[in-house]
């Protein structure tokens, strides 16, 4: 892993910082001054960066995240930034804020490092805190109090610039229904925003970004709304971790989850171009992603239980603190595999603990897209120790594709991956088949494997007859009128005996 953690350099005094900016205090207070301060709607005061000054900035973050605090600082005035290091008297920790000098005109955000983090994968997002109230102030609150590896906030309102961006969707908050404006940083892709956040994707596959919005509640909203951008079902989900971490502070919260609700369609952030990139789409400015893998974590949230004061605050710090790292998750799956022996898929699965494990059910599909259950086992329910999971299902030809869904005592549900298996038709011996034209002979050497069933598939898999083994001599019609290859397998007491591929003439 390429981890976001630094190793701290302890300067011998700070004359030896090479004119780099150091300032101690309370971040929190630092960033909500810088709130107070940030450019209201209208003014155009957002400047869109070059491309020439998006690459200065990922030199800086080069830098940063080498520890060479002095380059970092150097390269930053020269964009009308100050690399201030920070040391917060009540956390005792030392941050590297990016902070637009007082002159500047960029008005391209506040980003800071925590190069000692505790949760050093979780990086707090503040897209909107002039216009989501209290998304900054908690945003930070929670860095602090989880102790986060990264903080980032937008620079200005989000409507403070006139020009719209070229993204896909829209909006009404600037006033009237139109596309989202440039100064709106989670809704455009030529920023320093999201270079920032393509940066810190590619530095860490264990990252994860949450970001945190306000809305307006109505009668038929709930009192959080959160989505990963797709309606994909990750595994881990962190999104379900956070919510059942909230229930236990907060009972009274209420839930929308995109990929779980699936007919709820407000607020879900699916046109995000930071999301958008996270999940792999193709074009992060105008095309929805498909899939996820659960790195983006979208909280829309009413204001008077999560976003109103200090108390709300603690609760989404308590319930992140609680969901995150995800190896702590109530089941953790370590592995998932599949073994054919004999004409049979064995299916092994390795838990290393289990909270609220009611059962695992097995899932099949031929096609990868449509599964249906075929096994349950039981789970343990609580336990801190490893465990080793198995079940057999006889295998169709061709294609099976595997995946468990594991349930919660509260109805709580979460994938694994999808694991694959080709079944050539090959199977065991002690049985003896043959075909001459529309006939099959089949001679069993056991007459105890008398009763058994012979099933005949196409070439494409599908079943054309079954027939029952009376004896140990077996004759029938094949039911095929036509050269080529058939598939067949022999099954007693749900048992797989033999399979194979027959040419007939």
């Amino acid at each position: 892993m390429k981890s976001l953690k630094l190793i701290y350099i302890l300067f011998i005094s700070y004359s030896t910082v090479h004119g780099q900016t150091l300032e101690s205090g309370d971040v929190f207070d630092k960033v909500s001054t810088i709130i107070a301060n940030m450019p209201q709607e209208n003014g155009n005061d957002y400047t869109e960066p070059t491309n020439v000054q998006i690459a200065d900035w990922v030199e800086i973050l080069d830098d940063l995240f080498a520890a060479d605090y002095s380059g970092a600082d150097s390269k930053a005035d020269a964009l009308g930034y100050d690399l201030v290091e920070f040391t917060d008297n009540t956390t005792n920790e030392t941050y590297y804020v990016l902070e637009k000098l007082g002159n500047g005109m960029n008005y391209w955000g506040t980003y800071i490092l925590n190069p000692n983090a505790v949760l050093e994968e979780i990086i707090l997002m503040a897209p909107h805190p002039k216009f989501d109230f209290n998304t900054g102030k908690q945003a930070i609150y929670c860095f602090q109090e989880i102790d986060a590896g990264f903080f980032m906030m937008s620079g200005t309102h989000r409507c403070n610039h006139g020009n719209n961006s070229s993204c896909s969707g829209t909006t009404e908050v600037c006033g009237s229904a139109g596309p989202f404006k440039i100064s709106d940083i989670a809704h455009t892709v030529t920023s320093i925003w999201q270079a920032t956040t393509e940066y810190l994707f590619a530095l860490s596959a264990e990252s994860y970004f949450v970001q945190l919005h306000g809305f307006a509640m109505t009668g038929s909203d709930p009192y959080v709304i959160m989505s990963n951008g797709t309606r994909d079902t990750p595994n881990p989900d962190p999104l379900t971790a956070i919510r059942d971490e909230l229930l236990v502070v907060d009972p009274i919260l209420t839930f929308k989850i995109a990929h779980i609700d699936l007919n709820w369609d407000r607020l879900i952030g699916f046109t995000n171009t930071n999301g958008r990139m996270i999940n792999a789409s193709n074009n992060a400015c105008t095309s929805d992603a498909m899939s996820t893998g659960g790195r983006f974590v979208h909280i829309e949230q009413e204001k008077t239980r999560l976003r109103n004061n200090a108390s709300g605050w603690q609760k989404m710090a308590t319930a992140l603190s609680e969901a995150f790292p995800l190896s702590l998750l109530p089941v953790e799956i370590s592995s998932f595999d599949l073994d054919l022996t004999d004409g049979m898929v064995f299916l092994t699965w390795r838990v290393e603990t289990e909270k609220n494990n009611d059962f695992f059910e097995i899932q099949k599909s031929n096609d990868g897209k449509n599964f249906k259950t075929i096994g349950k086992v039981e789970g343990r329910g609580f336990a801190d120790s490893p465990h080793i999971y198995q079940f057999s299902d006889i295998p169709d030809f061709g294609q099976n594709h595997y995946r468990l869904r594991q349930v919660d005592f509260d109805g709580s549900v979460e994938f694994s991956s999808v694991k694959n298996i080709y079944f050539d038709g090959e199977g065991s011996t002690g049985i003896k088949i043959r075909i001459a034209g529309n006939l099959i002979y089949v001679d069993l050497e056991n007459e105890e494997l008398t009763g058994a069933e012979l099933q005949l598939f196409d070439a494409l898999g599908r079943s054309v007859s079954s027939q029952k083994l009376i004896a140990s001599e077996n004759l029938f019609q094949t039911g095929f009128s036509h050269q080529g290859i058939c598939f067949y397998r022999i099954i007693r007491n749900g048992q797989l005996l033999d399979a194979g591929i027959l040419s007939m003439n």
